[in-house]
């Protein structure tokens, strides 16, 4: 399969090693110059795209799908993007579970109010443009130097207690090459690991039980993609990424 990337940052580039080590026809574009070295060495074809400055687009037409990573809150990319007229039989866009409120709650993709302005409407753009798309709200990207105890080293979580809605690249390259792999158009899935250890048991903090109740509470629920895949996360537990 030919993949087009869109937008090639920290887990597009691993996405791209990826697809390319299982001889997918990987094309990644990057608004970096000095990006290039480094995907050219994961990608069959990299190009430079700035959604902002540039319209053309022909290189992608012979993509059998497209994955848009781009910066999902900025809207630098929305007007370049609606020139785009490339016809592709798949789409995925990478977006955010930080379009949820801040609730004490579970939260599933049915949740309609609330959501946050900027994330929504790139969503929309997308949809628009795309209508099949799937969609693939991130938890926090984990993984590598992106650990707890790095994002801490240098200061004390203000609420320990809170618990984390944390996603592991080796479950977002699975989960991709599941999607790409099936026929599901249109369906928004949240990619997040099933167990929502708090951030204090991570970094092995002493938390308070008052703490939990008043700033612990807002989960990302994963059960919809569990479900229609039946997939069973390589990292389910972020206390062990």
């Amino acid at each position: 399969m030919k993949i087009a990337i869109i937008g090639c940052g920290w887990v597009g580039k691993r996405l791209a090693r990826y697809l390319t080590d299982r001889n997918h026809h990987v094309i990644a574009t990057t608004t970096s110059p000095e990006k290039m070295a480094d995907l050219e060495a994961v990608a069959a074809e990299v190009h430079l795209l700035d959604f902002s400055k540039d319209d053309g687009f022909e290189f992608l037409n012979s993509a059998d799908a497209a994955i848009f990573s781009m910066p999902i809150s900025r809207n630098t990319w929305l007007k370049g993007f609606e020139k785009m007229k490339n016809i592709f039989p798949k789409t995925i866009l990478f977006s955010s579970t930080g379009i949820y409120p801040q609730e004490n709650k579970t939260f599933t993709e049915n949740e309609t109010e609330n959501l946050r302005a900027d994330i929504l409407s790139a969503e929309n753009s997308v949809r628009k443009k795309y209508p099949q798309t799937n969609i693939l709200r991130f938890g926090g990207l984990m993984g590598d130097e992106r650990t707890v105890q790095n994002f801490f080293k240098n200061r004390i979580p203000e609420h320990p207690g809170k618990p984390v809605n944390y996603i592991h690249y080796d479950d977002i390259l699975k989960i991709v090459e599941e999607i790409l792999n099936s026929d599901k158009k249109s369906v928004i899935y949240n990619i997040v690991a099933p167990e929502h250890p708090a951030i204090g048991e991570i970094l092995h903090l002493e938390s308070n039980k008052e703490d939990s109740e008043n700033f612990g509470q807002r989960i990302i629920s994963s059960t919809r993609f569990i479900t229609d895949f039946n997939y069973k996360f390589i990292h389910p537990n972020p206390k062990y990424f």
